[in-house]
């Protein structure tokens, strides 16, 4: 009976100790390759039977040390005398843990466009081609046209907190809520794609950074004078940056459950980008130092969110404008040969069934602005300075291959 007893012992010591050596490890794995948590991606690299190109495997390899060195801004805290914002989301300076099941039925009616990019980089002029090549669509099983809203505005009261009065506090929320409130994510999803049978396509625009330092729209955290006087670094690394228009992390980790998203990365060679608004911020010198500050930012979000969580896919695409412009080609053929292999890319990369879309062009207009002329010979001395500060920053890389792809500065 002792020999039996002192068995058993040992086998429940043995046990222990293998629980907590390979809980130690999972800890360890999951601090040091937070992207290896994504069980589609792990077997993609650990799976000898999927094959996976050099290519593929180096971008996940870096995207797994970029997660490891990068921690993902965190919320705003909240000051005590501010009762604009509820206080439900991130506690302890903390992100927001999610625990929200993926809800497929929901993701597969349900898909949000953002058009990501600076101020400048031409959004105004590129909403009108994706929202014609959504409108083109249909629905392969049920050939019913997708809903298609370029101006969303549960998802800006989701997003920005745009609204407070005629849809935040009608949806029940006394106060603004944080964007990755659980409730409040799933009321604008709600309230953005119906279950009734069709696909919606919400598509976002707004720019990094939006709007005025004054701005009367109910923006969390407005646009910030003292950026104006920061470097570029020391913009990027704030907590209002990180938070304006809106928190992206915080606005993927808590949509994604729910929502198809897709970024679709707009570049615009810089001068022309500072050129689009060379009198904000106190002039192209200081305007460029708030651009670059928003570059930073928005590359390393990019370095971190490069395949969905979901499904494994690619989670973001690049636009070259400079690609489309028909100022850029001697031929008329040239350029609408870019703009349909364009079109195409953008089709496969938003899983849409036709690619083929004739008048998707037929409300662009090529700026007739000549960025040079309009910042003058000194200021354009100094951008070109600061352009080659961006080297390698932005803009991010296009897919090997893709000639529409491979953006000038």
């Amino acid at each position: 009976m002792t020999r039996q007893r002192a068995s058993i012992l040992v086998f429940l010591a043995v046990a222990v100790a293998t629980s907590i050596l390979y809980a130690s490890t999972n800890i360890r794995r999951s601090t040091t390759t937070p992207f290896l948590r994504n069980e589609y991606t792990r077997n993609l690299v650990s799976d000898a039977t999927n094959p996976v190109s050099d290519q593929d495997q180096r971008r996940r390899q870096l995207a797994s040390f970029n997660l490891a060195q990068y921690i993902d801004p965190v919320s705003i805290r909240k000051k005590s005398n501010d009762e604009s914002t509820s206080s439900s989301s991130s506690t302890n300076n903390e992100p927001r843990e999610q625990f929200s099941p993926v809800n497929h039925s929901s993701r597969e009616r349900c898909q949000i466009i953002y058009l990501l990019g600076v101020e400048g980089a031409a959004h105004h002029g590129f909403v009108p081609v994706i929202e014609s090549l959504a409108r083109h669509q249909k629905d392969p099983e049920t050939n019913l046209e997708y809903d298609v809203d370029s101006n969303p505005e549960a998802l800006k009261a989701g997003l920005f907190g745009w609204f407070p009065k005629s849809k935040i506090s009608t949806w029940g929320f006394a106060a603004t809520p944080e964007v990755d409130d659980p409730a409040f994510v799933q009321t604008v999803v709600r309230e953005s794609c119906p279950d009734d049978g069709r696909k919606h396509v919400l598509i976002e625009w707004a720019s990094f950074p939006s709007g005025l330092v004054d701005d009367h729209r109910a923006y969390r955290v407005h646009r910030q004078r003292d950026w104006e006087t920061m470097t570029p670094d020391e913009i990027a690394n704030t907590d209002e940056a990180l938070q304006h228009p809106t928190n992206m992390n915080a606005f993927y980790q808590a949509y994604n459950p729910y929502v198809d998203i897709k970024f679709i990365v707009l570049h615009r060679p810089f001068l022309e980008t500072i050129a689009a608004h060379h009198d904000w911020d106190g002039g192209p010198p200081i305007h460029s130092n708030v651009i670059r500050g928003f570059m930073l930012m928005l590359r390393r979000f990019l370095d971190t969110h490069i395949y969905d969580l979901v499904n494994g896919r690619r989670l973001w695409s690049l636009v070259c404008v400079e690609r489309i412009m028909a100022k850029n080609y001697k031929e008329e053929y040239d350029v609408k040969k870019a703009r349909r292999r364009l079109i195409g890319y953008l089709t496969k990369f938003l899983d849409w069934p036709d690619g083929d879309c004739p008048h998707c062009f037929d409300d662009w207009r090529d700026s007739k602005k000549d960025a040079r002329d309009v910042l003058g010979e000194e200021n354009v001395a100094l951008l070109e300075e600061h352009m080659k500060y961006m080297e390698g920053i932005w803009p991010p890389p296009g897919e090997d291959g893709v000639v529409e792809q491979q953006c000038a500065m």
